[in-house]
């Protein structure tokens, strides 16, 4: 059978050996071969018959399989399957049957199974090379060939005056004596396995697997025989019994897999069209007097000399020979400035930004249905010991509140979150297109009283609470934010943290 398997094998790799080399496409389908080895133990092993009698258990052994198959790929009817033809052997010594003394089994298995594998691959791209771990499962049906080798003997002691055999309780019957088997035997069999590849390199993958395989009544022909002169019941002649037993086993396994063929190269781009010089044209030039058309300037006939009129301009300075290249008098006008409120320079009056009347300096605790002005009133507000463990737009002490209003526009321009809290929070103040309405002008320094609650912002998170400023000079300075709605809000500059202010 070792030799059926192996002619197996070598015959499949054969057959598929004309199309491996190009049969890979770009979807990762494709013949592919792998050689594993690892460590196994089979299942224990009952004997219950008119001859052997126990159990033996496996002690472990080296494990080995080879496989060749085909990967269906990610783009067809069986995405992410794989067939395959798999060959693997085990050898364990299984120790004494029933732990008795002179007694010993061992066994091989040999299986050939076909497997139907499936890979949990997602969409993975077959043709990046990057370090991709794939899982999978499968099943697998075909023959198991096992080779077992038993003995059980008497052994030799004394009772009294009375030499002889003393029974080994593995060796049962009617004649005690020595049990042998040694036989193989070839049955259909299954299996399920389990396992993961790791995709070394395009096309190559490092396959660990573990397997469990079950094949039921293999039989063995043992034999059971007298030792002569040593059992007081001489004389009486051996014979043969047949041992069923069932068989399984457990493996894992690791190696390497790899798939053949190579991605199909695009098509060399067309050869580009043939350049046709053609020659430069010839330069002509118009002489001066607007008739002579030449190939070179210098062929021109001679301009005769006259004696240009000559004109003073009225300035009184400037000399020319045509009154249109006199200097143009330009007339000065002086265009009046004004000074707007805010300090801008404008030409008009009219240009002036409208100047919204501040509003009062603290408003109404409350519910709101705007999430930054709700105040939790029925609540106690925290008292905050000291600003800046949790800063939102940071230490702004030393700004003036332009420059802060330069610093939030920065933040504006460089973080998506924290331009949506900025026209969030223009828009609450009745801004319409938020912070975009935001101007210099509507900035201005004010330090809070000791004893100012309302609702604190918490870093960057831009989360509330409901909090009482600490009372320390420093952190109760802040930029306060003329609203068009009427709803004052401030930027405390210890930790530029947003504050809506309320009684």
């Amino acid at each position: 059978m070792k030799k059926f398997l192996i002619l197996a094998a070598s015959s499949a790799v054969l057959l598929a050996s004309p199309a491996l080399a190009n049969d890979h496409n770009d979807d990762g389908s494709g013949w592919y071969l792998r050689a594993n080895a690892g460590y196994g133990t089979h299942t224990d092993i009952d004997f219950d018959d008119d001859i052997f009698v126990g159990d033996i258990e496996s002690e472990g052994g080296s494990a080995g399989s080879v496989g060749i198959g085909y990967d269906f790929g990610h783009d067809s009817s069986f995405d992410n399957f794989r067939i395959e033809l798999d060959v693997d052997s085990m050898f364990t010594d299984m120790g004494k049957i029933d732990q008795n003394v002179n007694s010993f089994a061992k066994l091989r298995t040999n299986t050939a199974m076909a497997n139907l594998i499936y890979d949990f691959e997602g969409d993975r791209d077959y043709d990046d090379d990057g370090f991709n771990i794939i899982p999978y499962v499968g099943a697998g049906l075909g023959l198991v060939q096992g080779s077992m080798s038993a003995q059980a003997h008497d052994t030799v002691g004394t009772s009294g005056t009375l030499t002889g055999l003393i029974d080994n309780p593995a060796c049962l019957g009617a004649l005690n004596g020595a049990c042998s088997l040694k036989d193989t035997d070839t049955v259909f069999g299954w299996q399920l396995l389990a396992g993961a590849g790791v995709e070394l390199a395009n096309n190559l993958f490092w396959d660990t697997n573990y397997s469990y395989m079950q094949a039921n009544a293999l039989e063995f022909d043992n034999a059971h025989f007298n030792p002569g002169a040593f059992n007081v019941r001489s004389g009486l002649r051996p014979f043969e019994h047949l041992t069923k037993v069932d068989v399984g086993a457990h493996t894992l396994v690791s190696g390497l897999r790899y798939r053949f063929g190579g991605d199909t190269p695009p098509p060399p781009p067309p050869p580009p069209p043939p350049v046709v010089e053609t020659p430069a044209p010839v330069p002509t030039y118009t002489c001066w007097d607007n008739s002579t058309v030449v190939t070179d300037i210098a062929n021109c006939p001679e301009r005769p000399v006259v004696q240009p009129t000559t004109y003073t301009c009225s300035d009184g300075v400037t000399v020319v020979t045509d009154l249109n290249a006199c200097p143009v008098e330009r007339v000065i006008v002086e265009t009046p400035s004004y000074t707007c409120w805010d300090n801008s320079v404008v030409s008009d009056v009219a240009f002036c930004p409208p100047q919204v009347q501040p509003v009062a300096q603290f408003n109404n605790c409350g519910a709101s249905n705007v999430a930054i002005f709700n105040v939790p009133v029925s609540s106690t507000p925290k008292q905050m010991s000291r600003l800046g463990t949790m800063p939102e737009f940071g230490d702004s002490h030393g700004l003036t509140p332009n420059q802060f209003f330069e610093k939030l526009q920065g933040r504006y321009a460089s973080s998506a979150t924290d331009k949506a809290y900025l026209n969030y929070l223009f828009k609450s103040m009745g801004y319409t297109n938020g912070f975009a309405d935001a101007q210099s002008y509507m900035f201005s320094e004010e330090v809070l009283p000791v004893g100012t609650r309302g609702l604190l912002g918490l870093g960057k998170e831009h989360h509330y609470n409901y909090s009482v400023l600490p009372s320390s000079d420093r952190d109760r300075q802040a930029f306060r934010i003329q609203s068009a709605n009427g709803s004052v809000v401030h930027f405390m500059k210890t930790c530029g943290n947003y504050m809506y202010a309320c009684n």
